[in-house]
């Protein structure tokens, strides 16, 4: 037997969680599916330190706990571990199967967030979970006194270098031009960091290493050079990107998958919506994700009394 909310909410990070507070406190019956633990990404981030509320910051974990004890609080059944699988829309109702069956609702909020991108070279999907992460809050206790590099050169990727250094021995920040795009705040303490080296005009080429990292082949951007970090670990953050194949049907989506919305969170489909990461915006922090959950939820609030009657 099919279950039946008002509302269902694919992921549990801010902006389903938020999504899923406003529901219930509107008195909508809604659900949220979550394919992993609730949190999202920010429970990749050591310390937030730009969300309102928090003078001193908070440890990412700390925070998105807090979102989903209150989200319960007022009553949210949170299914975790169910991943969601395929996705129908049938007279007006949105049938979803799940890890555990299948749930039917009225409307439906698309929260999943975006995943870390792969740069596709030779070493990188072999050696992930042996070296290779995009995590160095999950994983950069493995590396403690080692030398490990960041690929990146955006706020992501200086928050997990400055992170790192105070558990591993070296952190090489590789970067494909000479300046970053990070906030201003992070670049001054990784400059002053004496942990942190910079390869400017580098981009990575291969993961070298059987059964285990041993190094990172890297070439000058410029001169087409290529040279040999030794490292045991390496830490990608070079963007993000949604998995949203399978909303294809129902939504228009730009050209890097992200999913197009109106203000008010709405795609082409009456009674399905798009908040957070995997919508296509201008800025993506928790603080708009939240803002996303809110109208999204707002929204869906309004659609399912005015198909009430």
């Amino acid at each position: 037997m099919i279950e039946h909310y008002e509302a269902l909410v694919i992921g549990a990070g801010p902006a389903g969680l938020t999504a899923g507070l406003y529901l219930m406190r509107a008195g909508i019956r809604a659900i949220v599916c979550e394919k992993v633990t609730p949190g999202g990404a920010p429970l990749n981030t050591g310390r937030i330190e730009n969300y309102p509320g928090f003078p001193e910051g908070i440890p990412g974990r700390e925070l998105m706990d807090r979102f989903a004890a209150q989200a319960k609080a007022f009553g949210l059944p949170i299914r975790e571990f169910n991943e969601v699988q395929g996705v129908k829309h049938e007279d007006g109702v949105f049938i979803v199967k799940i890890n555990e069956g299948e749930i039917s609702a009225d409307g439906l909020i698309i929260a999943i967030g975006s995943e870390p991108a792969k740069m596709g070279i030779p070493g990188e999907t072999e050696l992930t979970g042996r070296g290779v992460s995009y995590c160095a809050t999950c994983d950069g206790m493995f590396f403690r006194g080692l030398d490990v590099a960041v690929v990146g050169g955006g706020d992501s990727a200086l928050e997990e270098a400055l992170a790192l250094a105070h558990i591993v021995r070296k952190v090489y920040v590789v970067h494909r031009r000479d300046s970053l795009r990070a906030q201003k705040i992070l670049q001054e303490r990784a400059f002053n960091n004496p942990r942190i080296d910079f390869l400017w005009n580098s981009r990575p080429v291969e993961v070298l290493g059987t059964g285990a990292v041993e190094g990172l082949v890297v070439e000058d951007t410029i001169t087409r050079v290529r040279s040999k970090v030794a490292v045991s670990g390496v830490f990608f953050y070079v963007g993000y990107k949604p998995d949203t194949a399978l909303f294809a049907e129902y939504v228009e989506r730009d050209a890097s998958g992200y999913i197009i919305t109106d203000d008010r969170c709405a795609t082409r489909t009456p009674g399905l919506y798009a908040a957070g990461d995997v919508r296509k915006k201008a800025l993506r922090q928790i603080s708009t994700a939240v803002g996303d959950g809110a109208v999204a939820a707002v929204s869906l609030e309004r659609y399912i009394l005015e198909k009430k009657g």
